[in-house]
């Protein structure tokens, strides 16, 4: 067994929303061409894991591990009703894979309401996210398993492929993204979101008297592969999204995209700028930031409130450089201060109106 002390923690990757931010070359795309894809459903949620080494398990929401003691989203609820589940994952992996130290299973918790009335409602918990309804109770839904090795001079790390981590979810019964579809880079692509959710049935629920959209879908290679991009190198994953779930008011009004990594004048490069973080400073972004972080309590809403502003704000930065790279960098010390300031504006109008209605 090893210490609790010394389980690490990786966050799961940001993924992307447009191939465009991998930045690839020719030899790139016909690696995408080329590989198979799956295609499965995204789950309204809080980004969520669970590391063990097969005795152990800790949790860790989007960016930490979870404390001792801490709540997140009743997130032990889950964790005693998954606990054999995850140790058997474990043994299931060491099985092909001796020498493994940890595995981390990645997912989404999410549920907590589910308004039908032959279904009856959980009054201990809240809904972790609204506008999809999935289930009366708080639930973990299953996309990844990372595995870790520590020789105790390096750490190495990998993810298993998706039809490996499908066979241990199978075996295990826990529940995870099924595919609703596998096949080339361009029908993955192509598959059309604005479909009802596929969970509510998959946990043996009825349907619900009104429409239920799906928040979007997840593309990722059938068999992990690596591409290699201007700065790193990065497993490409992609999401795709219905409108009412954007992070960008652009993708839902009709305005105009300027176009991404292009040499601007210089009297334009901040308007250009304050646009994107206008467009970018949305709702949306800021529901997701506090599924990050839990729901903010009377007692800690001082202290949570100034992690959501910086977390959301740095949300937004790393959008903003992944759209604007060149132009970001080559903003004067001035520029950068005055679009900072108009980004905390944005922000503070934004939490006004949210927090004060």
């Amino acid at each position: 067994m090893n210490n609790p002390a010394t389980i690490r923690f990786t966050s799961y990757e940001k993924i992307a929303d447009t191939f465009s931010n991998w930045q690839i070359d020719e030899a790139g795309y016909r690696l995408l061409e080329k590989t198979q894809w799956v295609v499965t459903e995204k789950v309204h949620g809080a980004n969520f894991c669970f590391i063990t080494d097969g005795d152990v398990i800790q949790s860790a929401k989007r960016k930490r591990l979870l404390a001792e003691g801490e709540t997140f989203f009743n997130h032990q609820i889950v964790l005693n009703k998954l606990q054999d589940k995850i140790q058997h994952a474990f043994l299931l992996v060491k099985q092909t894979q001796p020498d493994v130290n940890y595995i981390a299973i990645y997912g989404e918790l999410f549920g907590g309401g589910y308004p039908h009335p032959d279904v009856e409602a959980d009054t201990t918990v809240q809904p972790i996210q609204t506008g999809v309804s999935y289930s009366p109770t708080i639930e973990f839904y299953a996309f990844d398993i990372a595995v870790e090795y520590d020789n105790h001079q390096a750490v190495t790390r990998h993810y298993l492929d998706y039809d490996q981590a499908q066979s241990v979810f199978q075996q295990t019964d826990i529940f995870h993204a099924v595919p609703l579809l596998v096949s080339t880079w361009n029908e993955a692509c192509a598959y059309p979101v604005g479909f009802d959710s596929t969970i509510p049935a998959l946990l043996g629920l009825p349907p619900l008297p009104d429409q239920n959209p799906a928040e979007g879908i997840v593309i990722k290679p059938v068999t992990s592969i690596a591409l290699d991009t201007n700065s790193v190198c990065v497993r490409p994953i992609l999401k795709k999204k219905i409108a009412e779930f954007a992070e960008d008011k652009r993708f839902y009004q009709s305005q105009k995209w300027p176009p991404t990594q292009q040499a601007f004048p210089q009297n334009e490069r901040l308007t250009l700028l304050k646009w994107e973080i206008f467009n970018l400073v949305t709702e949306n972004r800021l529901h997701n930031a506090i599924s990050k972080i839990g729901l903010i309590d009377s007692e800690s809403a001082s202290s949570t409130s100034r992690q959501l502003f910086n977390l959301l704000v740095a949300d937004v930065l790393e959008a903003l450089n992944a759209n604007q790279a060149e132009v970001t960098k080559s903003l004067t010390e001035y520029e950068a201060n005055e679009l900072r300031n108009y980004l905390y504006q944005e922000t503070r109008q934004l939490f006004k109106g949210f927090f004060n209605t």
